[in-house]
C-alpha cells in the first residue's frame, strides 16, 4: 500500500493546482422555476458547510448548451455568498423536454478553491 502513496500525492497535487474554468457568460440560462428549484438544493449544501443564511447567488455559465432543443445540457457555477464566505458550486443542467429541465450538483467545490 505504501508504494501507492507517492502516486496518490501526485494526483492530489495536480487536482489542487487545476485552474478554475473561465465563464463563457455571466448569469444563468435557467428559467425562474429552475432557478428556484436549484437554489433550494444549493442552499441546503451550503447549510451543511455551516452557513444557514446565504445572502447572494452569483451564477455564471461555464459550458454553453449542447444538443437539440428539449434535450440540451449545460454547466454553470453558482457562487453562493454568505456568512462571510464564498461557496462555489458546479451545477449540471439538462432539459427533459421543451418546457422542463433538471439539475444536479456536479461538484461541490472546497472552500478557498475554485471549481475544476
Amino acid at each position: 500500500m505504501m508504494k501507492y502513496v507517492p502516486l496518490l500525492f501526485c494526483c492530489w497535487a495536480l487536482y489542487a493546482q487545476a485552474e478554475t474554468p473561465e465563464p463563457v457568460q455571466e448569469g444563468t440560462l435557467a428559467n425562474q422555476q429552475l432557478i428556484q428549484d436549484a437554489m433550494v438544493g444549493v442552499a441546503g449544501w451550503v447549510a451543511t458547510k455551516g452557513c444557514e443564511a446565504p445572502e447572494r447567488f452569483v451564477p455564471a455559465v461555464l459550458q454553453p448548451p449542447k444538443g437539440e432543443p428539449g434535450s440540451r445540457s449545460w454547466q454553470e457555477r453558482w457562487t453562493v455568498e454568505g456568512c462571510g464566505k464564498q461557496y462555489p458550486v458546479l451545477i449540471d443542467f439538462r432539459e427533459t423536454g421543451v418546457d422542463s429541465a433538471m439539475w444536479t450538483i456536479a461538484h461541490r467545490c472546497l472552500e478557498g478553491r475554485g471549481c475544476d
